[in-house]
């Protein structure tokens, strides 16, 4: 096992069907979370983690996301590699062709999706991989009650022991169900094995290897994590995050005004807008006098006009508005709608991988 710097990945190419209509200007990456990309985040976990090459793999909407992930990067002492996939090629050959853009190092590649937030040590779990000795380690969580699970672990022996229908040989009767966050610690050996050609990672590489009797590692992870797949699940986890901004380690909200008042700039609010936190707003608000905002409000390049009420929604890039914008995720002009029912603030969210 190499003990050679880690090198990063992270998954960009996927269409990102259950945020549209958002997804369809703006890919899944780029989407705003409080304010920044979603893609930052990941960046900067593996930036802490000592990484200083990353590759991104891109296919939807490609040319909109090499400027923005430029500049996170320099920011970041990160050096950026793009492999662009002509046909999408899923987790299993968008990891082989970012290790192949990287120049196919002897090194652990670190793969995070480019569509979910957690706080998370890489060089904890990094160590623990290197220790295992395993050719891959996927981090997990425990199982959430909406959460899709078929993880199976062997508590006593703590090994991994299922991947959805795939079982060890060796696996015993009693198995724990966990979640799959999606962070993978991979080694060159195995990415070496795997087609540059569309595969799932877990379906096609990890579970018939299981069943061939390889030992793959899991690590567990059991702070705060969320997939932020769909409209509803992204302002569950905006409106969690804003309750108690504690929770998300990576943050990136002002000290507030007042109660739940997080304001980055004040000059373009008018002393007659209602504000009614917990909301944040971003450096390009203007919002006349009569407009209310909140609660549950994220807002960012808009010009509410008097009268506008903006309270549970996300409202990033929209111009100038008028009305009424509720239970909304709008961004770059396209607006997803979410139901009405109530939404548990005490569980974290995530849809299938």
């Amino acid at each position: 096992m190499t003990d050679m710097p880690p090198v990063g990945g992270v998954l960009c190419a996927g269409f990102g069907t259950r945020l549209a209509p958002i997804t369809d200007v703006i890919p899944k990456p780029l989407i705003p979370f409080l304010n920044t990309p979603l893609l930052a985040y990941a960046l900067d976990h593996l930036s802490t983690a000592g990484v200083t090459r990353v590759g991104m793999n891109l296919h939807h909407l490609p040319d909109s996301i090499v400027p923005v992930a430029d500049r996170i990067c320099k920011t970041m002492n990160l050096d950026p590699v793009y492999t662009r996939e002509w046909e999408i090629l899923g987790t299993a050959g968008g990891a082989r062709g970012i290790w192949n853009g990287l120049g196919e190092p002897e090194t652990t590649l670190i793969v995070l999706n480019g569509d979910s937030v957690m706080n998370i040590d890489l060089l904890e779990h990094l160590e623990a991989h290197r220790k295992s000795g395993a050719r891959a380690t996927l981090v997990v969580r425990p199982k959430a009650d909406d959460q899709p699970g078929k993880v199976w672990v062997d508590e006593q022996e703590g090994t991994l022991m299922g991947l959805r229908d795939f079982r060890h040989p060796e696996a015993p009767e009693n198995l724990t169900e966990y979640d799959f966050t999606g962070v993978h610690f991979i080694e060159a050996e195995l990415l070496r094995e795997i087609p540059l050609e569309k595969g799932c990672l877990v379906g096609d590489v990890y579970g018939p290897l299981l069943e061939e009797g390889e030992a793959l590692n899991i690590s567990v992870n059991d702070d705060f994590w969320a997939a932020l797949d769909n409209p509803s699940l992204f302002f569950e986890t905006t409106r969690r995050v804003l309750d108690d901004p504690t929770l998300f380690k990576q943050v990136p909200i002002p000290e507030a005004l007042g109660e739940g008042l997080y304001v980055f700039a004040q000059d373009g609010i008018d002393d007659k807008t209602e504000l009614s936190g917990p909301i944040l707003t971003g450096a390009h608000v203007q919002a006349e006098a009569g407009v209310r905002i909140g609660p549950y409000a994220v807002v960012d390049g808009v010009h509410a006009m008097e009268g506008t009420s903006i309270r549970e929604a996300v409202v990033y890039g929209m111009g100038t508005l008028e009305g009424d914008w509720h239970r909304c995720l709008a961004v770059a002009g396209k607006v997803a709608n979410f139901p009405d029912a109530v939404l548990s603030s005490d569980s974290d969210a995530s849809d299938d991988e």
